[in-house]
């Protein structure tokens, strides 16, 4: 994508973006650094610098557990990802200040810009539209519960009554059923760099019953 740079010495899939610095409270201004790190409110394709924030996750992972108590089990598998970062791209049309407001539904976070003299707050006046800029940059590490089953046997001695079954498990599974995570978009789970209204994992629920003869 446009802000990832590939430099030897830095991690694979680094972010190069101009660094946002918040709001002038006087004005409600945007303010972004320079590549030097001085303040300035014009923003400037140049002052794009590497971040330190890499949209391949150094770290990622899955554990699990099984309980079974009796004729009962339950089976929870999960999944994770650490220190992966991505940047939300619907935030810069969710959070327009303006500027697409008659095309998008605007983000409530508009609530809070500068409004007069003094506020502090990290979204500018009216009318100051938002950059493709480090401000847009999320962390997108997640832990999701990727599968949960829980079952049940039937008792032998039951079975035995029948004379022909010689096992019934009965079981309901979900599949991507919780998730926890900063990241303000639909689905952290993702390969891309730029989240761009990716459509999110679904969450799926199975019933059945298995019989052997």
């Amino acid at each position: 994508g446009a802000n990832i740079l590939f430099k030897v010495g830095h991690s694979y899939g680094d972010h190069y973006l101009v660094r946002y610095a918040g709001v002038n409270p006087a004005n409600g201004d945007a303010l972004s650094y320079t590549k030097d790190g001085a303040i300035t409110n014009e923003y400037n394709e140049n002052d794009k610098v590497l971040l330190g924030k890499s949209s391949i996750a150094p770290w990622q992972g899955g554990f699990g557990t099984t309980l079974s108590w009796k004729g009962l089990s339950l089976n929870a598998q999960f999944s994770w990802v650490k220190n992966r970062w991505m940047l939300n791209n619907d935030r810069y049309f969710d959070e327009s200040n303006g500027m697409y407001s008659s095309a998008f539904n605007q983000s409530k976070e508009l609530l809070n810009r500068w409004k007069k003299p003094g506020d502090l707050t990290s979204i500018p006046r009216y009318g100051v539209t938002p950059q493709l800029d480090a401000h847009l940059l999320e962390d997108a590490s997640f832990l999701r519960l990727k599968n949960l089953t829980i079952a049940y046997n039937l008792p032998n001695e039951l079975l035995k009554k029948t004379q022909c079954i010689s096992s019934t498990r009965i079981f309901a599974q979900g599949q991507n059923l919780f998730t926890f995570t900063k990241f303000t978009g639909m689905d952290p789970e993702s390969s891309m760099n730029v989240y761009q209204a990716a459509y999110p994992m679904s969450r799926q629920f199975t019933f059945g019953i298995e019989v052997v003869f």
